[in-house]
């Protein structure tokens, strides 16, 4: 995901019309991929007969019904790793080594790594993709009309699932490339705004306790309103997160997660490491375990029995 500023957030949606084989800027889990270097590795051309990226696993009927957050475990949790197949990349930077970094794989990396963890601990999960594909046919001429058709496909998988959260993990990027550190991105204007908040607060938390923990210069940029990132020109929330015009919204608390920058060195220099890229997945893990130990204290889980009358002395209090 490219990081993009509110100040230039009108300009660029004002330009999504204009797109087509390029990914526009400011809409969420769906930036525009850094153009890699000379020489490095490019994504297909376009051409009409390209074969559709979908994912060969069969997909849930999106729920109508509202999805119950307050319950007892166990809870599943939706892992959806940020873009995917030949024309969706997301940001991309390089290794200390020159060898190029992409959004896509290492967003896919964490997330297997993550689900991995999770079902150990007792979850049921969904992972959103399993490989390097999307789950609709992505159009590169028609990008924007893509990322939604995409983005959809998305939300509809883990509300036909029925998850209790979802987690979206993205790298970030950014045409500035001194630009570093953590964040993550929430939607206070839907339901569940609470939760949501709250879930991201314990992911922003746990990715800080770990980078400093691994000896990196962490830079906390917080928790953040996904206005910031963008969606569809007449709502400034994100597809995933949000509520737009036409788009059937996710039914569950949600969070989208830029852990590290690929565009800066030294961000991306931890991000290739693999050892880095596991305790990354350890921090989302311990998150979403403080979230659901959280979650019990803002409703009742179980009704609690009437308590039986006491007896004493032969005779009943009641």
């Amino acid at each position: 995901m490219r990081l993009f500023t509110p100040a230039l957030a009108l300009i660029a949606l004002l330009a999504l019309a204009g797109c087509s084989g390029a990914e526009p800027a400011g809409v969420a889990s769906t930036r525009d991929p850094t153009t890699p270097s000379p020489g490095a590795a490019v994504p297909p051309s376009p051409t009409p007969t390209a074969a559709p990226t979908a994912s060969p696993t069969p997909r849930p009927t999106p729920s109508a019904s509202p999805i119950p957050i307050y319950h007892p475990a166990p809870y599943k949790v939706a892992i959806e790793a940020g873009h995917g197949g030949p024309y969706w990349w997301g940001s991309a930077g390089r290794d200390a080594g020159g060898n190029q970094l992409i959004e896509k794989d290492l967003a896919l990396d964490v997330a297997l790594r993550l689900e991995a963890l999770l079902r150990e601990a007792g979850y049921e999960t969904l992972l959103v993709r399993d490989g390097d594909h999307t789950l609709t046919y992505f159009d590169a001429s028609d990008y924007r009309g893509s990322l939604v058709a995409e983005t959809q496909a998305r939300v509809d998988l883990a509300n036909g699932a029925r998850a209790d959260i979802i987690v979206s993990i993205h790298f970030n990027g950014s045409s500035d490339a001194s630009l570093r550190g953590t964040e993550t991105y929430y939607n206070p204007d839907r339901p569940f705004g609470l939760e949501s908040y709250n879930l991201a607060y314990f992911v922003q938390r746990e990715l800080i306790a770990v980078l400093s923990d691994l000896g990196h210069d962490v830079n906390d940029r917080g928790v953040r309103n996904d206005a910031e990132v963008g969606g569809d020109p007449e709502n400034a929330h994100s597809f995933l997160l949000g509520t737009n015009g036409g788009f059937r919204p996710l039914q569950m608390p949600g969070v989208i997660s830029e852990a590290l920058f690929l565009s800066n060195a030294d961000d991306a220099a931890r991000a290739a490491a693999e050892g880095t890229r596991q305790r990354l997945a350890e921090a989302y893990r311990a998150a979403i375990d403080a979230y659901f130990a959280w979650l019990p204290s803002q409703g009742v889980l179980v009704p609690t029995p009437t308590p039986k009358p006491l007896d004493c002395c032969g005779f009943s209090f009641w």
